[in-house]
């Protein structure tokens, strides 16, 4: 008798706490988002994600969509791509949408960092909703490296691969390849995108430290090859004797390599780039690119929906996950991006077409 008057009695103060504001139940999780409260959620409870993408046809972006849904389906949760076609304006209204929407969780890839920041940092946890912040990072954190680029109020961010770091190491490659003076082009994406953000901060040190190298243009362009190829043949027309091309993405040397040969400057001008994707595998293979870097937006992604499963299940989750949490490739030390060359290859398995 005694013992089962202690056991309503404990049973009474559960149910007391947990109607009491903030407290979690026994069924109940914190997740840790660097706020002052934590985010409460029902352990398990992660069914819908919404997802945040730049832009549907870009084929990076497709990666990511296929890494979050192939992760998601193991799970049986369902995701819900939401597409801002290049508009900020867009993916911030998408963002207020969803919070009303019924979403468990959100992943965020950000066309802009800073204005995306309140939703995603703020008005997101706020209403209990935990975020992973992918290859992007948000809130001015883009130009930082490892940690750092994770934002307070959300999850984690898991990237790295397009950090001003990754970005220079590929740019000291064309030193490497070619140590005398030479002119180079660049070609970059939107202003204020976080990765041109990070490209600009990862140029400007690699000119400062390599004084022999000459900037004689510097590119915005909107990503499509067809741009890409207008700039570059713009740019071998007010300098023949260019020397070397590097981009921010596959996209750049796509546009740059017709144009290359148009000029009749195959061999002679070298191009440089991130995002390894099969194009980019096929092109040093044939020599018409010299070195692109280990892109896996794909893993990334993947990884973000297994951090929300182990959040939700009331597991510990890293504040940043760097190389995209893909396994290191031949020649690659932790915590730099890998560059790939015609050298190694064949050790390099794309997630991009």
């Amino acid at each position: 008798m005694m013992k089962s008057s202690i056991v309503r009695r404990s049973l009474l103060a559960v149910t007391a706490l947990a109607m009491m504001g903030g407290i979690a139940r026994a069924e109940d999780v914190s997740i840790d988002v660097g706020l002052e409260k934590p985010i409460v959620v029902k352990k398990g409870g992660l069914k819908r994600i919404a997802l945040f993408i730049e832009m549907a046809t870009n084929t990076a972006v497709q990666s990511t969509v296929t890494g979050a849904k192939e992760a998601a389906a193991r799970h049986g949760i369902e995701v819900d791509v939401f597409d801002a076609r290049f508009d900020i304006g867009r993916q911030v209204n998408q963002m207020q949408n969803a919070l009303v929407g019924g979403y468990d969780a959100w992943i965020v890839a950000a066309i802009e960092g800073e204005q995306v920041c309140n939703m995603a940092a703020s008005d997101a946890p706020n209403a209990g909703v935990p975020v992973a912040v992918v290859s992007m990072a948000i809130c001015g954190r883009s130009t930082n490296e490892g940690e750092q680029m994770w934002a307070p109020g959300t999850l984690t961010y898991i990237g790295g691969n397009e950090s001003p770091n990754s970005f220079k190491r590929v740019m000291q490659q064309m030193v490497v390849d070619h140590p005398g003076p030479q002119k180079i082009a660049a070609l970059t994406g939107q202003p204020l995108h976080p990765i041109t953000l990070a490209f600009d901060k990862a140029l400007k040190e690699f000119l400062t430290e390599n004084p022999q190298v000459t900037l004689v243009a510097e590119h915005r362009t909107d990503y499509s090859p067809e741009q890409c190829q207008q700039k570059v043949q713009t740019t071998l027309q007010a300098t023949p004797d260019l020397s070397a091309i590097i981009g921010v993405y596959t996209n750049m040397s796509k546009g740059a390599v017709p144009a290359v040969d148009a000029a009749g400057l195959a061999g002679k001008v070298r191009l440089y780039e991130a995002g390894g994707t099969v194009w980019s595998v096929d092109a040093l293979k044939s020599g018409a690119i010299s070195a692109t870097t280990g892109y896996y937006r794909g893993t990334a992604a993947d990884t973000a929906v297994e951090a929300l499963v182990k959040a939700f299940n009331g597991e510990t989750v890293p504040r940043a996950v760097m190389n995209d949490g893909h396994p290191l490739i031949e020649g690659q030390q932790a915590g730099q991006v890998g560059i790939v060359t015609a050298a190694n290859v064949d050790q390099y398995t794309p997630q991009s077409p």
